[in-house]
């Protein structure tokens, strides 16, 4: 996805955004993050110049978007891991990217619904089940149901992305386990792990294009 900079620690092995507790912030934003928006921004005036209608640019600039879109997706979920205020640098990072990709076109929700999803990363254990399920969630509740993060972004989506906190797997002495607190809210919600046993991710499955597709059923 983005580097972080020389001067934000971060193990090699996890990714930029699986930074300790305690980091200082030297940026609000990743350098890589913000050259990326800032050239296509600088590129955008070009590519309207060059094609023949709007309809044309908001075309091109969705298909840019959502390519953009699954690269970022396809890093996250296949090689990095994200700590807490990792978590808030990433947010600012999308953030900053999804400025320069909605410049044009008018399909945006995969944007939009990734930026819900990025939460799962800044808030702790004991708040994920409301924030999944929804404020009015009741014990025994069917977890498919249409509210909260499940309902809006989808109960696997969900699953995969929280899958990707740095602490929801720790080492023992067998090699990683699923921690304590994951083991407990998985039961809660009443819902399996995708990612049990090491299960191979789906990437396509996360594309923009079927988020736009979900949204739309």
């Amino acid at each position: 996805m983005f580097a972080n900079g020389e001067k934000r620690p971060a193990s090699s092995e996890q990714g930029p955004y699986a930074l300790p507790e305690g980091s200082a912030l030297s940026s609000p934003i990743s350098p890589a993050a913000e050259s990326l928006s800032a050239a296509l921004k600088f590129h955008f005036d070009a590519v309207k110049g060059g094609l023949p209608n709007t309809h044309s640019v908001d075309s091109f600039w969705t298909a840019l978007s959502m390519r953009i879109y699954d690269i970022l997706c396809a890093r996250l979920l296949q090689y990095y891991y994200v700590s807490t205020i990792g978590g808030v640098i990433l947010a600012r990072d999308v953030e900053c990217i999804r400025s320069a990709c909605t410049l044009a076109g008018k399909e945006h929700t995969h944007w939009d619904t990734l930026m819900e999803i990025l939460v799962l990363y800044m808030t702790g254990p004991e708040k994920l089940q409301s924030i999944l399920e929804g404020e009015g969630s009741k014990p025994g509740r069917k977890s498919g149901c249409r509210a909260g993060l499940f309902g809006r972004a989808g109960r696997n989506q969900c699953l995969v992305f929280l899958s990707r906190r740095q602490d929801y797997l720790v080492k023992t002495s067998v090699g990683n386990e699923r921690s304590q607190w994951a083991t407990k809210l998985l039961s809660e919600l009443g819902v399996d792990d995708p990612t049990e046993g090491g299960k191979e991710v789906n990437i396509a499955a996360y594309s923009a294009a079927e988020r736009i597709a979900n949204s739309l059923n």
